[in-house]
């Protein structure tokens, strides 16, 4: 479900499950870290994309559910991890190009890209509350650029915001009409490829450390083992899987 293209100085990482709108299931998490890696060893820039109607909507419930007790909540969580974290990680930078709906680990994943852009009918939102989960990096970093407020109304409500107000807030570099996408990629491809990489590994470094937590990825462990753990939040999940099947 991931899909891997390299062209010059650039990689295309590509989510690739148009039929099931890019969700990510266990192995689609691990995958998709695996790509941004690749692409930080072999290229200047990675892009992100998703094929089909939406760029992402995040984890495949269903599909994690199904796996039951074979998959302990921190496996689930240090995939998270591993994956959510990992645009801001690698060493060049990442650039989301969304077309259609980013949501909850989409969402997550455009707010940890370095650069993104937007078309003016994609549309952002954080629904893991509402089906007995937390966006893990959404709490920890989405409040720098939005302001703690829009990211409580945000994680706490579900509800979707659009692309315009994803670039007030903070969320997004730039908003483009339809068939203007591909060009304003280009031209922000281009511009980083130009800067000295040892330049723009240091960029990305010390912008990182700003907000760089060592306890991050504990936490988020215990957080999603705490979640699993509760009747209320096993209960909205298996209502949200139901109406999904």
């Amino acid at each position: 479900m991931i899909r891997y293209d390299r062209h010059g100085e650039v990689a295309t990482v590509t989510f690739d499950r148009p039929e099931k709108r890019n969700a990510l299931t266990l192995d689609g998490l691990r995958s998709f870290r695996e790509a941004l890696d690749r692409g930080a060893e072999e290229a200047r820039a990675v892009v992100i994309r998703g094929a089909g109607p939406a760029f992402c909507a995040g984890d495949d419930i269903a599909s994690i559910a199904g796996l039951g007790d074979d998959v302990a909540p921190g496996t689930l969580a240090t995939r998270l991890y591993d994956a959510l974290f990992g645009p801001e990680q690698v060493e060049v930078p990442v650039i989301a190009a969304v077309d259609g709906p980013a949501y909850g680990g989409g969402f997550e994943i455009v707010a940890a890209a370095d650069l993104a852009v937007a078309t003016a009918d994609s549309t952002f939102a954080l629904p893991e509350a509402t089906i007995g989960a937390y966006p893990p990096y959404a709490v920890a970093r989405v409040g720098e650029a939005c302001g703690r407020k829009r990211l409580l109304e945000l994680a706490l409500t579900g509800d979707p915001i659009d692309a315009a107000t994803a670039a007030e807030w903070g969320l997004c570099n730039r908003v483009v009409d339809d068939g203007g996408l591909d060009d304003a990629v280009d031209e922000l491809t281009d511009a980083v490829c130009a800067v000295p990489e040892p330049a723009v590994s240091l960029v990305k470094r010390y912008v990182r450390a700003a907000s760089a937590d060592p306890d991050e990825r504990a936490r988020l462990v215990e957080g999603f083992s705490a979640v699993a753990a509760e009747p209320d939040c096993l209960a909205a999940a298996e209502r949200f899987v139901a109406g999904d099947e």
